[in-house]
């Protein structure tokens, strides 16, 4: 029984760029809630710089240094730059009510969207844009209500890193042993 590699790159990047992002936000809105806002800025650089090298691995492209550094800067700048932004917004921001937060976490949601697919050229297809933008206005709501919470923030943290932690070591071991251990066909 083999895996593909494209399924194991997806988990890869599933862990790389989604889960421990999300848990270094957490954690970062947590050292900002403390009164440390640089150990949270560290935390999402080097989290960026992590889902930057992540996004490079494509098992189906052949390999170029070129591209694979622009890839790794785009997505690591943006990385940074959306996770910073949310971090100072939630931080910095007094609670001006629900419905901005939603219209904020919309906004961020479209721009992050059209980033994503138009200057990194990720291929999702456009039906995914209301979602994107839906996900966003209700993870900035979400995340306004657990600053209310931190604690418990810290507990979530802690799960997604597991998740993305099984997810990245998983997946790029599986992807190490398959490319080292296959059989010439």
């Amino acid at each position: 029984m083999t895996i593909s590699q494209e399924t194991i790159a997806e988990f890869l990047q599933l862990g790389g760029q989604y889960a421990l992002p999300i848990a270094a936000l957490l954690r970062a809105i947590y050292a900002g809630f403390r009164g440390n806002l640089p150990e949270g800025f560290f935390q999402i650089a080097g989290v960026s710089v992590f889902a930057g090298i992540v996004s490079v691995v494509d098992p189906s492209q052949p390999f170029d240094w070129r591209v694979a550094l622009l890839e790794l800067a785009g997505n690591a700048v943006f990385m940074a730059g959306l996770l910073s932004f949310i971090l100072l917004y939630l931080l910095r921001q007094p609670n001006r009510g629900l419905y901005f937060d939603g219209f904020v976490g919309g906004a961020l949601g479209l721009v992050a969207w059209a980033i994503w697919t138009q200057i990194l050229l990720n291929e999702w297809p456009w039906w995914t844009a209301p979602l994107v933008i839906a996900a966003g206005a209700a993870a900035f709501i979400v995340l306004r209500f657990s600053l209310r919470q931190i604690v418990k923030l810290v507990r979530i943290a802690t799960y997604f890193i597991v998740l993305g932690v099984i997810l990245v070591i998983g997946a790029g071991g599986i992807l190490l042993f398959q490319t080292f251990f296959a059989q010439p066909s």
